[in-house]
């Protein structure tokens, strides 16, 4: 017979991690734009809620910015990301990446700092 232990932490496997909501993810992404317009280019959720969520928007210069939701764990297409997160990758006008970082991350609370 096993007793829980105050204080005592499950293994982290057997925790269950905060699974951020679209609107939630959606108004991250409102503030990163500051606002401006952006377009959805990539939605994918599985049975635990949003694994991956995609946007773009057009810069002045003829490039593109896009931020990118991926939430920690394996993914059914055999995808897997280490950490629930948010990128940025800078387009220039040709269409080729020229940089880009973590811009939030999401620890397994929920909670949101930057990246």
């Amino acid at each position: 017979m096993s007793a829980e232990r105050p204080g005592h932490e499950p293994p982290k496997e057997t925790r269950e991690l905060a699974i951020p909501t679209e609107a939630e993810v959606m108004a991250l992404f409102c503030e990163l734009t500051e606002g401006k317009e952006f377009t959805v280019t990539r939605r994918m959720e599985d049975e635990k809620g949003l694994y991956l969520l995609e946007v773009e928007l057009s810069n002045a210069d003829g490039g593109k910015t896009e931020y990118l939701y991926m939430r920690k764990g394996q993914y059914a297409e055999g995808g897997s990301a280490k950490e629930t997160a948010i990128h940025v990758v800078f387009y220039d006008s040709d269409g080729m990446p020229y940089g880009g970082e973590s811009v939030k991350k999401c620890d397994e609370k929920g909670n949101w700092r930057d990246g």
